[in-house]
């Protein structure tokens, strides 16, 4: 089967969600319409992996950000014209998917994005207990400190939600 990258589009958004809903747990869905104002505000940082059928198995959203800084759960993408990471907002597999690597390959994708922008650093907040599978691609566990990022981090209720940055070879 032939898999496919491609940046997201409006009309891939019921997939994504039912994708979502199938991922997550429930106080971590994040409806559609916030969503589709993220893919708007980031078009060109969202990227989805389909087969040969135009079937999306699996999607990364992510955005240009701040150092240490944490998008609180069901906010809208930052727009920093100091941005000095690409931050990985939601990367889900579908369940169909799993073990065709797919989630590798869309990291790919934001490696070489970020690299493009001059960035050396992914982040992301880790939830469901997926340090160690972060860990594996090369993320750490930062301490933040700042009131504002450590309130935004308590936004994801339940989810012991951990910041984790990657630092890319350029």
């Amino acid at each position: 089967m032939s898999i496919y990258i491609r940046l997201i589009n409006e009309a891939d958004l019921g997939a994504i969600v039912a994708i979502q809903d199938s991922c997550y747990a429930d106080e971590l869905f994040e409806d559609a319409g916030l969503i589709s104002r993220r893919l708007a505000s980031q078009p060109q940082s969202c990227w989805l992996a389909e087969n040969n059928k135009r079937e999306v198995l699996a999607y990364l959203f992510s955005y240009p950000s701040r150092n240490r800084q944490v998008a609180p759960l069901g906010s809208d993408f930052g727009c920093y014209t100091d941005a000095e990471l690409l931050y990985l907002h939601d990367m889900a597999v579908s369940h169909n998917a799993r073990g065709m690597r797919l989630a590798p390959q869309l990291l790919a994708y934001a490696e070489q994005y970020a690299a493009d922008l001059g960035f050396n650093t992914l982040a992301l907040v880790a939830v469901q207990g997926s340090v160690p599978y972060w860990q594996k691609q090369g993320f750490e566990v930062l301490t933040l400190t700042d009131t504002a990022a450590l309130q935004a981090l308590a936004s994801y209720t339940g989810q012991n939600a951990v910041y984790m940055q990657k630092q890319l070879k350029v």
